[in-house]
């Protein structure tokens, strides 16, 4: 039989073991005492995202970023910021997610935004704008023709040659004088038609003299009206007798079989001046080498007739008065202005021992120095005065030509001792022309002068309405 002892014993047994089981259960099912009985170090603080960072420390305590970026710098971990760049435009939506860029703009249309682009073409022409030299301006072609890095359809003066494009009338081409043979507003350098005698300039056999019929005698491809030498004889036609049949001269100057005259005026057609109209006097007014009674033209002092004029920027003009004398010139650029009804004026109040003034016109480039023309002239006019006009051995009208500033030839063309052409012109017109001829296989020269000058002037005036330059037969 078990003592008491024993009794007390096994009851004490069962208590224990009863606390300590109550102990274990309580500890497993979470019921009563210390909420994180686990936790190895009760005084650690917490950290949900497991990223070394304490939740009250971390700006972004549920996303692990143990970098803590904050581009924006607004508090908030770009790893759990929904506009990172903090432009206005949630990362979802926004084509540049890290630059900020509230207008999106995205010129290319790649979904990426100009901002953040590094292949930006703003133009849209497929040319990145890093390669693009017109990046404003859509030019798939990149046509650059003056090479200065700058594309054609956005470059000022395409050419280079120093003319902006709105007022160059070659703006492809380069031509920095602008010179405009025919005055067409197209300049020579991309004309097709220089002369504007209706020929393309690839066919033209006279590039800068009009000459629509084309005519070539000795067939050498150079028009007769710019040839010096028409009939290929060798002979030059200021000295050929017979500059329109090639052949030796015989006893009456020309070829035995040059007497056929076409027009029956008694005129052979190698010497007639309309060998298809009969002219018995040959009258020529304007002295172009072509009859009156079969020169459509009379006199013209045009881009497309004979006689061609001398026309600002290419040329310039001035004047100055002679020695011993009270003269002036006015306006001298009008001569130049092309236009008929405007002109210089000479005015000489006292010449004496051969005074006056003196008009000229120069040059501005040796491009446009006087080389194969053979005749050069000034279209004039004498405005009436209410005052007494003396002259005594006056009026002496003398053109003078210079090269480089040295005279290298002259003539006298009005007043006394006249013996070189003058030329009526026009009727009613009050206008006449002084002509004069031009060595061409000798002369070259820069400037052309007319003086108007006399032993003894008083109250003359003298009015220069243009200077007219040409190439026509003798």
């Amino acid at each position: 039989m078990m003592s008491m002892k024993n009794v007390l014993m096994l009851v004490l047994l069962a208590v224990l073991g009863a606390g300590i089981y109550g102990c274990e259960a309580s500890s497993s099912d979470g019921g009563g005492g210390d909420p994180t009985p686990n936790n190895p170090n009760p005084n650690a603080p917490d950290d949900q995202d497991n990223d070394g960072i304490p939740d009250d420390e971390d700006n972004c305590p549920a996303f692990a970023n143990n970098d803590q970026a904050d581009q924006d710098n607004d508090g908030i971990g770009d790893a759990c910021d929904d506009d990172i760049d903090d432009d206005g435009v949630d990362n979802d939506s926004d084509n540049c997610p890290r630059v900020s860029n509230p207008d999106q703009t995205d010129t290319d249309g790649d979904g990426i935004g100009d901002a953040c682009d590094n292949n930006t073409d703003q133009d849209g022409d497929g040319i990145e704008d890093n390669k693009d030299n017109c990046p404003m301006v859509a030019n798939p072609d990149q046509s650059d023709i003056d090479n200065d890095g700058v594309g054609d359809v956005c470059d000022n003066d395409r050419d280079g040659d120093g003319v902006q494009n709105e007022n160059d009338n070659c703006p492809y081409v380069a031509n920095a004088d602008q010179a405009d043979t025919d005055q067409d507003g197209v300049g020579d350098a991309c004309e097709t038609d220089t002369d504007g005698d209706g020929v393309p300039d690839e066919d033209d056999n006279c590039l800068f003299i009009p000459n629509p019929d084309q005519a070539d005698l000795d067939g050498d491809n150079v028009g007769d009206i710019c040839d010096n030498d028409d009939d290929g004889d060798g002979t030059n036609d200021q000295n050929d007798e017979c500059p329109t049949v090639p052949g030796p001269p015989e006893n009456d100057g020309c070829p035995v079989d040059d007497d056929t005259d076409t027009d029956g005026d008694g005129v052979p057609d190698d010497l007639d001046n309309c060998p298809n109209t009969a002219n018995a006097d040959q009258a020529d007014a304007d002295g172009d080498g072509i009859g009156d009674v079969c020169d459509d033209d009379g006199f013209t002092c045009n881009a497309t007739s004979t006689f061609q004029p001398l026309l600002s920027p290419d040329y310039e003009a001035s004047g100055n008065s002679l020695a011993v004398s009270i003269a002036s010139v006015e306006n001298p650029e009008n001569m130049i202005d092309g236009i008929d009804a405007s002109y210089a004026e000479i005015n000489v109040s006292l010449a004496l021992l051969y005074g006056g003034a003196e008009i000229r016109a120069t040059a501005v480039d040796p491009a446009n120095d006087f080389t194969g023309i053979n005749r050069i002239g000034f279209v004039i006019s004498d405005p009436a005065s209410a005052l007494l006009n003396l002259s005594l051995l006056g009026d002496f009208l003398t053109v003078r030509f210079f090269n480089d500033g040295t005279e290298v030839d002259s003539a006298v063309v009005g007043g006394q001792g006249l013996d070189l052409e003058l030329l009526g012109l026009g009727i009613n017109s009050g206008q006449r022309f002084l002509v004069t001829e031009v060595d061409t296989n000798e002369q070259t020269f820069d400037e052309v002068q007319l003086d108007y000058a006399g032993f003894l002037n008083a109250n003359d005036t003298l009015r220069i309405h243009r200077v007219c330059t040409g190439n026509i037969a003798p």
